[in-house]
């Protein structure tokens, strides 16, 4: 790590502190390469972190881990990158059996380590993943959410009776992971709703996914609607919501992690065979599909990112906090 640099800390809750001249006492590894951070995305993780909600990531944090990176030391220098932010142990029976996420040793770039709401930042070598130098830096930040959404639509196309493009799906929140999500079953040409609180990001569902996004505040669903019900938000009302909404024999694919606890429907759970799957981060193969699958163009255009400097990190987490954010991704650049 060099000597002192640009960086936001996660200082207290509801705090994110700038500090120009930040010197880390990170120590760093011998596997270790430095990158310097061109792009980095705020993730909902990073809100729980902000709220105090996430015992995992304590004050004093440098927090992000949705990167686009330069390698500016060693044989590499000068590649452009971005990088998976769990650091696996490559050796346990989950890593061995491919299921990586599920490592048992787990550590994590902005939880465990240092990350990349700075100008520099360190990470294993094995975790990085080479990027095409003419790709915006904005849109290879985006891989890291891109590889949770792709994880969860295979796990979608696995486990429903249907083709997926004969499924009716619900996709519960529109922030990040949920229109990317919502831009990757149109690519499939699947039929599906989206619900999302925020009136703000109705437009951009509106422009990018093309359809009408229905706020379930003030709007009823039909209830046992849907052959798949995908929730990003993960809140207890998005849990209930969820088996109110999917069919006989559905599935519910579980990816947000807004509250703790949540409320499961235990009986039509077991008399209707509802499918309840977990579905955490993305293995190392889904990651690096999520990137060919940006540059493809499956995800759009993606210019619905919002651009902000580092410096202006404590005013977009207070946007976001407060639901005045139209975006459903927040990209800061350090070096602005």
């Amino acid at each position: 790590m060099i000597d002192t640099m640009a960086a936001v800390v996660y200082t207290a809750p509801e705090e994110m502190t700038y500090v120009p001249e930040y010197r880390s006492t990170q120590q760093d590894r011998d596997d270790d390469v430095l990158l310097r951070i061109e792009s980095v995305g705020i993730c909902g993780s990073d809100m729980h972190a902000y709220h105090g909600k996430d015992p995992r990531r304590k004050p004093g944090l440098i927090l992000g881990h949705e990167f686009c990176g330069e390698i500016v030391e060693g044989q590499k220098r000068g590649q452009i990158v971005t990088g998976n932010p769990l650091i696996t142990c490559g050796k346990c029976d989950y890593c061995l059996q491919g299921r990586d996420n599920l490592c048992s040793d787990r550590d994590m770039i902005g939880m465990n380590r240092q990350g990349a709401f700075a100008q520099y930042m360190t990470i294993p070598k094995r975790c990085l993943i080479d990027a095409p130098k003419d790709m915006d830096p904005n849109h290879i930040a985006l891989t890291e959410p891109a590889a949770t959404v792709i994880h969860a639509v295979n796990i979608a196309v696995k486990e429903s009776y249907l083709p997926i493009q004969e499924c009716q799906v619900l996709v519960i929140g529109a922030g990040a992971i949920g229109l990317l999500t919502a831009l990757l079953l149109k690519s499939y040409g699947v039929k599906m709703q989206v619900l999302e609180t925020n009136l703000a990001r109705h437009p951009c569902v509106k422009e990018h996914v093309g359809i009408d996004a229905m706020n379930p505040m003030t709007q009823t669903l039909n209830n046992n609607n849907f052959d798949i019900v995908i929730d990003c938000v993960g809140s207890e009302k998005t849990s209930s919501l969820s088996f109110e909404t999917v069919k006989t024999g559905g599935v519910i694919i579980n990816v947000g992690l807004q509250s703790w606890t949540s409320n499961i429907n235990i009986r039509k759970l077991t008399l209707e065979e509802i499918k309840l799957i977990g579905c955490y981060t993305y293995s190392m193969e889904d990651f690096k599909s999520a990137l060919k699958t940006i540059e493809s163009g499956k995800f759009g255009n993606l210019s619905w990112i919002k651009e902000l400097p580092l410096s202006d990190a404590n005013l977009a987490f207070r946007q976001l906090h407060d639901d005045r954010m139209s975006s459903a991704k927040v990209i800061l650049k350090p070096h602005l």
